[in-house]
This record gives C-alpha cells, sequence and structure tokens, in this order.
C-alpha cells in the first residue's frame, strides 16, 4: 500500500455530540431525583460549570483524534494490530472480528465500531473484508 492509501477514521460527530450533552446535563439528574432541592445555590452552578467544561474536553479530544488507522503496517483501533498477523476480518453487529495470531495461538479479537457513522462503518468492513482474506494456519 502507499502512503496515499492510509485510511483514518474519526468517530461520528453526532455521538460526541450526544456523549458531550451526556456529560453536561449529567447534574440536572440530581435535580430530578430529588437529591438537590431547588433552587439552585452556588455549589450546584459550579458543578454545572465542571461538567460544562469536561463535556467541551471531551468532545475536543475526540472531535479531532483518529478512532482507527489502516495503513500497509497493519490496523491501529485501541491497540495496533500488524498486517502481517491478521488473517480474516468478518463483520459482526457494530463490529469487525478479526482473526490473528498472537503469542504464536490464533485467536479472535472482537473491535468494537460503535463509535462510527453507518457510512464509515460500511466502509470500514468492506476495506477489511477485501484485505484480510488469508488462509488461517492450522
Amino acid at each position: 500500500m502507499e502512503e496515499d492509501s492510509k485510511q483514518v477514521f474519526y468517530a461520528s460527530k453526532p455521538r460526541i455530540l450526544h456523549m458531550a450533552a451526556n456529560i453536561a446535563l449529567a447534574p440536572l439528574l440530581l435535580y430530578l431525583l430529588g437529591a438537590w432541592s431547588w433552587p439552585p445555590q452556588l455549589p450546584h452552578y459550579i458543578v454545572f460549570a465542571i461538567t460544562a467544561l469536561l463535556a467541551l474536553q471531551y468532545s475536543r479530544r475526540h472531535w479531532r483524534t483518529p478512532r482507527l488507522e489502516l495503513d500497509e503496517s497493519g490496523l491501529r483501533c485501541g491497540a495496533f494490530y500488524a498486517a502481517d498477523n491478521i488473517y480474516k476480518a468478518e463483520p459482526a453487529i457494530r463490529s469487525v472480528v478479526l482473526t490473528i495470531l498472537k503469542d504464536g495461538k490464533v485467536k479472535d479479537k472482537v473491535v468494537s465500531l460503535g463509535w462510527t457513522s453507518k457510512e464509515d462503518y460500511k466502509t470500514i468492513v468492506a476495506l477489511l473484508s477485501d484485505r484480510f482474506q488469508r488462509e488461517v494456519p492450522k
């Protein structure tokens, strides 16, 4: 593969925004559960500010960080899987099952793709299925 054929995939933007909203609005649950009294006091506002900053930090970190990279050396998705050690890639529900050689044994590794959009999921599955279809050694 050439350097131009390096494939990089990022987390789905709606999923990032959804998670950031969950983080930012988590203290609201304390009001709904009755753990905090109404009206909000200064400590409550501080907690809202902190969770809003955490949500902003989460979205900024995940917006530009690639979640999956595929190039001539192998696959990076949380961990690195060398191309020489990957025998098969089979689609599963919102994931890909890699048959890899690890520590001298053939093992199955499930790579979750729940962070992708539907289009990216189809593209990733097609790329991996086309590239990794070697015979598994006994």
